[in-house]
């Protein structure tokens, strides 16, 4: 197989703004997204199939090739930062010069293979700003060195370097620098630091940049505070906590610097909620991609296999109650087909278009109108609640619906949909009196594969369901009825006509 056809997610990293270059363990491209055409000149024909270090041949350096092989090899991933390796390939920029790009290279696998993840961020720009703050820094304080003793030069500097100050497009925290390296109060943040993070100036200057942090670092602090104090700089992402109580993640390039003879710690902080987006997305779009192809390359392939061999068992009889048990057994089969086929359309819109407030009654009602179930009620108690779910959700609901209308056997007599809280989550449960799941099936309910037909319903549920962070489990007892039980996370549903659920 090819370099280009065996590796399936290629055309979907064309929609990422940062380059993208994936490469096997022999250094052979299989991937080389549009952004890194642009970037370097070289067409996409070009570069897949060669072996990188032929096209970059300092790859083969021992600072480069120790740290890649290590990604092969299990390791975890590894950065090239802009400090030591601002410029991992040649990018130049329209107008001159080079980009500054920061490198990361992850493991991936996909059908049995190995390869490296080469992402490639353009921080150009912050480069450029950090710089220029830099140059304006030196300036401002040259500036009140020599004017100290005027009182109306130092307040005209002030005010210009506060207008500087706030207008980059990054927060920038000026605070003190403890004897261990970590961080100590504010002395000053520019105007994006508030409007980031929902604190007024005079409320973040009483403040430490530790008391902002509700996630893990990405390095340990200990650690951090050390490279600041040798190195004189460090990076590193965390979370910080918005006053409304929300996070953002974001990317910190801290800065030791003297400022009127006290030794501080500049920092430029960078939100990063969309790059977080992308590769939640790049993961998303890799998990789907592997499930289509193992459809569409096997199961469909196994379908088609047994297809041929009824065609050629009913060409060779002519019996006709064998032929029409043959003709029955296509049906079948070609029934599946669809069911996949269907899957497989139904699959690939998942996470596609963005989640919205759905009424949940207003689900159910428009399900119902859809299905034939004489001699069946179905009861919706579940007010006037709202979940914030993929526009699929309404699927979900018809799965679940329509299971029960088709496995409830004869006992079958009422669906129920009625709500309930377990915690602070909202339980949404569509129960039936009918036969129930046997103990045995309920560990595999949502494998895809298992059931009485392709098994493509219930873990397509689960799967459109997880998108907005909610699951699925079955509760009901056999012999006595199934209850499927969605469980909605908090934050994802409002409404005030159910006792125990209020208003998010």
């Amino acid at each position: 197989m090819n370099a280009v056809s065996s590796f399936t997610q290629c055309g979907n990293l064309d929609i990422l703004p940062a380059g993208v270059i994936v490469i096997r363990p022999d250094y052979t491209v299989v991937c080389w997204n549009r952004t890194i055409e642009e970037w370097t000149g070289i067409p996409r024909v070009d570069a897949v199939g060669r072996d990188l270090r032929e096209i970059f041949p300092y790859l083969e350096e021992k600072r480069y090739a120790l740290r890649i092989q290590q990604v092969f090899e299990g390791g975890p991933a590894a950065l090239f930062s802009t400090q030591f390796h601002p410029h991992f390939i040649p990018a130049p920029l329209p107008g001159g010069g080079s980009r500054f790009q920061r490198t990361t290279v992850h493991p991936l696998s996909e059908g049995g293979e190995t390869y490296a993840f080469i992402f490639i961020d353009d921080v150009t720009e912050l480069v450029v700003q950090v710089r220029a703050y830099r140059e304006m820094r030196d300036r401002a304080l040259r500036e009140i060195d020599e004017r100290k003793q005027k009182e109306a030069a130092l307040e005209e500097s002030e005010a210009w370097f506060r207008e500087i100050f706030d207008s980059v497009n990054d927060a920038i925290h000026i605070h003190e620098l403890r004897e261990d390296g970590l961080p100590g109060r504010f002395i000053d943040v520019n105007a994006v630091a508030s409007r980031m993070l929902g604190y007024g100036r005079e409320e973040l200057l009483v403040m430490t940049p530790l008391d902002l942090v509700c996630g893990e670092h990405s390095r340990p602090l200990e650690q951090i505070g050390r490279e600041i104090l040798e190195t004189g700089q460090a990076i590193f992402e965390t979370e910080h906590r918005k006053k409304g109580g929300d996070s953002v993640p974001v990317e910190i390039h801290a800065h030791r610097a003297t400022i009127r003879e006290n030794d501080v710690v500049v920092s430029i902080v960078r939100d990063i909620s969309q790059r977080r987006r992308s590769e939640e997305a790049l993961a998303a779009a890799n998990r789907k991609l592997n499930l289509l192809s193992t459809i569409t390359r096997h199961d469909i392939l196994n379908q088609v296999m047994a297809l041929k061999i009824i065609a050629d068992l009913l060409e060779m009889e002519r019996d006709p109650a064998v032929m029409a048990g043959y003709i029955e057994k296509m049906r079948f089969v070609t029934d599946t087909i669809e069911e996949q086929v269907n899957f497989t359309r139904d699959y690939q819109e998942i996470g596609v278009r963005d989640a919205t407030w759905q009424n949940i009654a207003e689900t159910v009602r428009k399900v119902t109108e859809g299905l034939s179930h004489p001699g069946v009620g179905i009861v919706t108690a579940t007010g006037d609640i709202e979940v914030f779910a993929d526009p699929l959700f309404e699927k979900v609901i018809y799965n679940l619906l329509d299971n029960a209308l088709r496995y409830g056997g004869p006992s079958l007599s009422g669906i129920r949909v009625s709500l309930a809280t377990e915690g602070d989550r909202l339980l949404i449960a569509v129960e039936d009196d009918g036969a129930g799941i046997p103990a045995a099936d309920k560990k595999n309910l949502f494998q895809r594969g298992f059931g009485k037909h392709s098994g493509l319903g219930l873990f397509l549920s689960r799967e459109i369901l997880a998108i907005t962070g909610m699951a699925i489990r079955e509760t009901g007892e056999p012999g006595r009825g199934a209850r499927f039980e969605i469980l909605v996370p908090a934050g994802k549903f409002r409404g005030n006509s159910v006792p125990g659920v209020t208003r998010e």
